[in-house]
């Protein structure tokens, strides 16, 4: 079975599709995109329906390797207390459930997209007002590097897909 690969933290996770079609993540892929150890006591706390081995293609060959369903994926982060997860936990509490209770659905792309347009239109009224003193040029700046910053890192999740994925 060849698993996608999925990008999280800059770590590839492998994915692959179970025969219900939900998808399963590699244990160890996870681990090491949440910085955590094999050890940890977070594996002993899983939900044992929701724990698979996969033979699996690797570089040494195929190998047989533990998969996990999203619910434990969201066990394991929600009870990480890594950097990393809390990033994960920060963005679902604050954005992703909020948006659910609104709206009742939540759409990563819509999210982006709509702050994208927000972040541009505010770019765009704050250099038509303009200002020449120096501190607010120096606050100008500053508002400007952190507009830029915000403005790629919504581009970057309008862009996000699983690598690979086969639409069979």
């Amino acid at each position: 079975m060849n698993p996608s690969i999925f990008n999280f933290n800059e770590h590839g996770v492998r994915v692959i599709c179970g025969s219900n079609g939900e998808p399963w993540f590699c244990l160890t892929d996870v681990y090491k995109s949440l910085d955590i150890s094999r050890t940890s006591r977070l594996f002993r706390e899983l939900d044992e329906k929701g724990v698979a081995d996969y033979h699996t293609p690797t570089n040494g060959g195929i190998q047989k390797l533990k998969f996990i369903n999203e619910p434990n994926l969201y066990r394991i982060i929600f009870r990480s207390n890594k950097k990393e997860a809390l990033n994960f936990q920060n963005w679902v509490f604050a954005e992703v459930l909020p948006t659910i209770r609104k709206t009742g659905s939540y759409s990563a792309r819509q999210t982006a997209y709509e702050e994208l347009n927000r972040l541009c239109m505010q770019e765009k009224v704050s250099k038509d007002k303009g200002t020449f003193h120096s501190l607010g040029m120096h606050r100008r700046k500053h508002e400007k590097h952190l507009n830029a910053v915000r403005i790629e890192t919504c581009k970057a999740n309008l862009q996000l897909t699983f690598e690979g994925v086969d639409n069979e």
